[in-house]
């Protein structure tokens, strides 16, 4: 997502517990007669019910029932939910609700006239490197009839027509390839195919047919982010693709999917190239009631006497509509997601954290990758912007290149936070008997070199066109591989090759993936 802007990134604000704004929602207290009711919660909406009241008589055209839109719609999950939803709600939401959501609309998102440029939109070698990679765990896998590629979240599909071009003069992988495209978009789903030069697109489901399906969104799962997953991936497909085609490129089969669920068995590799910066995310804050999770409501004006709510906004800022407060006391998911991630940390960093930001959709869709290649054989790779965690407060917003609030403008601007790379790792380390290795997080830069970028490089330069085609290919490499902190007056953009950094797993008996 966000990720080659010109911006640099700065964080001042500190996240404040005493005094800072409350949900007004309470934890019950369960009477003698009452112990079943242990662990409910009750929410209060006296505030949040007194504040539309207000605002009604006072004539705001604010009021209850004018907001349209995303925003609308958020208000009323809030009414329905008892006043407020979590972080991760919100992002989900704002980035694919069907209607609304920043991912969903018609418009390019990405690229020099969208919102953020990615790795693959830089340069073509990025994509040809990862077809290396590819081909490179290909053989490592024993060279089999088919194999099965999947890229989760393909935006344009510029990587993956970066990868079947570098990789056709390959013959046996060549042939043994088919697509597999985890893409929740219509629209990407139409820019992809015309990427990947498929022409005519068939559908599996008839037309007019009389049974309805709900797609599968992989950014809503947290159905078990706490634990095991149950592990179906590994079993007969679930469904199947929705849409299918044929790629001109090298004349691999390209198959749509709402999961991973519905990929055919068989020996696999996995992409997700900036995917999981843009799943959402949970925020917990440290108490003296303990892990508090930060919640989204309509704006009651509600501050603390410091001025500040849990956003770290100043009161004096122009009020929004929405705003973020803290749960009254640890809420189930800080409960588990918490306690989860503190596991194996040094008493002594656990005790200093004050902000934990967790990402159970990730965490859910690791496991299942586990699952996959333990049952499948396989290899997966992610490259993306985090850190080995675990981390606080690092969700963002951008619009048109430019960093904005994360509560300005719902579904008009990429949310996107930072990988916890040492949260996914912790999955592989919890399930030994999978037999799947875990390795990095290592840069891109480090990544890209040992792929082969300067050799690749030399010989695009060498066959150049022009010598202005050559200077773009150099820029575009050494933007990819480069620490620079970039000059956002002059225009020139951050460097690439810290910042991103690459996890992978391979499955029982592969050898440590080139790179790491």
């Amino acid at each position: 997502r966000a990720r080659a802007t010109t911006t640099t990134r700065t964080r001042t604000r500190d996240d404040g517990d005493g005094g800072r704004a409350r949900a007004r929602a309470l934890a019950t207290t369960p009477s003698r007669e009452d112990d079943g009711r242990r662990g409910e919660i009750a929410i209060d909406r006296s505030g949040l019910r007194r504040a539309l009241e207000g605002r009604a008589r006072a004539g705001d055209a604010r009021e209850e029932g004018t907001r349209g839109g995303l925003l609308g719609h958020l208000e009323r999950a809030m009414k329905f939910a008892g006043g407020s939803i979590p972080v991760s709600e919100y992002v989900r939401e704002c980035l694919t609700h069907p209607e609304y959501g920043y991912y969903m609309r018609d418009a390019d998102v990405f690229g020099k006239k969208g919102d953020f440029v990615t790795s693959p939109e830089i340069s073509q070698v990025f994509g040809e490197l990862i077809g290396v990679w590819a081909a490179l765990q290909y053989e490592a896998l024993g060279s089999p009839d088919t194999l099965r590629i999947v890229e989760f979240g393909p935006g344009r599909g510029t990587l993956m027509a970066d990868l079947l071009r570098g990789t056709r003069k390959f013959a046996k992988f060549r042939d043994a390839v088919s697509v597999h495209l985890i893409e929740v978009s219509p629209a990407l789903r139409k820019t992809q195919a015309k990427t990947l030069r498929c022409g005519e697109l068939e559908t599996t489901a008839a037309e007019g047919n009389a049974r309805f399906v709900v797609p599968k969104n992989v950014l809503e799962d947290e159905t078990d982010a706490t634990g095991d997953t149950g592990g179906s991936s590994g079993d007969a497909p679930v469904g199947e693709a929705h849409t299918r085609g044929k790629s001109e490129i090298n004349g691999a089969e390209v198959f749509w999917h709402d999961g991973l669920e519905s990929v055919p068995r068989g020996p696999t590799l996995v992409i997700c190239h900036e995917f999981f910066d843009a799943l959402p995310v949970r925020q917990f804050q440290r108490t003296e009631r303990g892990w508090c999770e930060k919640l989204i409501t309509i704006d009651s004006g509600l501050v603390a006497e410091d001025g500040e709510d849990v956003s770290g906004e100043s009161s004096g800022a122009s009020r929004r509509d929405l705003e973020m407060v803290l749960s009254p006391g640890p809420t189930p998911a800080s409960h588990m997601l918490v306690s989860r991630r503190l596991k194996g940390i040094p008493k002594e960093k656990a005790d200093s954290l004050r902000l934990i930001e967790l990402s159970p959709p990730s965490m859910t869709l690791w496991d299942a990758l586990v699952d996959r290649i333990e049952k499948n054989s396989g290899a997966v790779l992610a490259i993306d912007y985090g850190e080995e965690g675990p981390l606080g407060n690092t969700l963002e917003a951008i619009k048109h290149h430019k960093f904005v609030h994360v509560l300005d403008s719902p579904g008009e601007a990429d949310l996107s936070a930072y990988v916890d790379f040492g949260a996914l790792r912790q999955i592989v380390e919890e399930k030994p008997q999978s037999g799947v290795k875990c390795y990095g997080p290592v840069t891109q830069q480090q990544l890209l070199l040992s792929l082969g970028l300067v050799p690749r490089l030399e010989k695009l330069v060498e066959n150049a066109s022009s010598e202005a085609q050559a200077d773009e290919l150099v820029q575009g490499c050494e933007r990819l591989v480069g620490d620079g902190a970039g000059d956002p007056e002059s225009g020139v953009a951050p460097g690439m090759g810290s910042r991103y950094k690459a996890i992978a797993m391979v499955s029982r008996g592969l050898p440590k993936p080139v790179g790491f």
